[in-house]
């Protein structure tokens, strides 16, 4: 469909299609590197890229938020709901009353109407979202924050790329690095907080500790000489990251969160946990994602929407 804009600029020449097929064809960048020049995406504009240190803040909202009672109202019809719609810094985009703040800040925002996935489970769709794979591939397709880690790479921090801070439990996640290996998956901080056995036990001095690593690290080399594996190498890097995290215990500690941020961000779960990916982002992290689960609202979808969208 051709339209005409008053401000005849460049940028109305790209249409969502364009924009969103630049994503796909990114994200199939992954299969290998000549998929970089596959997708239009030259070595040149590649190297630009990680150049600019580009991080990302993924908020996965687990279960999840309605579209209906958040970005994409639909008013007087059969779904319309309850709940008014209210314009928004953009005109003509307008969201739905419950997302007042959120509608000041549209004009920094870029709303995506149209995505869906045709996979009618629920738990294998929540996965199929965060790759962008179609269905019976034959292959496992890594997840957003592994391609991320492989393409943009850890920067300078030395810290683990790709960090999902998380309801619950934690650990380091292989499975979401998909065919890319298990050095590409992601560091799990269950509630925010350290990993277990971060600190080194007291009863090891640090000439101890240094000397058992030497040896693991030996050890480690010796068996890759004829057992070459990512599993090998993943071993490797786990240990290596687990170093550098245990220097920057500071980045854990709760205590260092101003009152100012804890009123501003919420105190409650998702309220630490955001302060905390917004402390690993300023640390060099490279991809933080954040979960918030309880978004199941098929029992009361209008009465829990209206306690938790705010």
């Amino acid at each position: 469909m051709n339209h005409r804009f008053a401000c005849n600029t460049a940028d109305h020449t790209l249409s969502r299609r364009k924009v969103l097929g630049g994503f796909a064809g990114l994200a199939g960048a992954v299969a290998g590197g000549a998929g970089l020049f596959a997708t239009g995406l030259s070595a040149a504009a590649a190297a630009q890229i990680k150049a600019q240190r580009k991080q990302v803040l993924f908020l996965w909202i687990d279960g999840g938020i309605s579209q209906l009672e958040s970005w994409d109202p639909k008013p007087n019809s059969q779904f319309g709901g309850p709940f008014r719609t209210i314009p928004t810094s953009v005109p003509g985009v307008h969201v739905s009353e419950l997302m007042e703040h959120t509608a000041k800040q549209m004009h920094h925002l870029a709303v995506i109407r149209s995505m869906a996935t045709k996979d009618e489970n629920h738990s294998s769709a929540v996965a199929r979202i965060q790759r962008g794979d179609p269905k019976n591939r034959g292959v496992a397709y890594p997840f957003f924050g592994s391609a991320c880690a492989k393409f943009l790479g850890p920067g300078d921090s030395r810290l683990p790329p790709y960090v999902w801070v998380k309801p619950q439990s934690g650990g380091f996640r292989t499975e979401d690095a998909g065919f890319l290996g298990p050095q590409y998956g992601c560091l799990a901080l269950g509630d925010g907080k350290a990993p277990e056995n971060l600190l080194r036990n007291p009863a090891l001095t640090a000439e101890v500790d240094a000397a058992r690593n030497e040896l693991r690290r030996k050890a480690n080399e010796r068996f890759a000489r004829s057992h070459r594996s990512a599993e090998n190498d993943a071993n490797a890097y786990a240990y290596d990251m687990a170093a550098q995290l245990m220097v920057r215990q500071d980045l854990f500690d709760e205590s260092k969160f101003t009152a100012r941020d804890l009123d501003r961000y919420g105190r409650h779960d998702l309220g630490r946990h955001l302060l905390q990916a917004r402390r690993l982002l300023e640390a060099g992290v490279t991809f933080v994602k954040v979960t918030s689960f309880h978004w199941d609202t098929h029992g009361d979808n209008f009465n829990l929407h209206q306690c938790l969208v705010p």
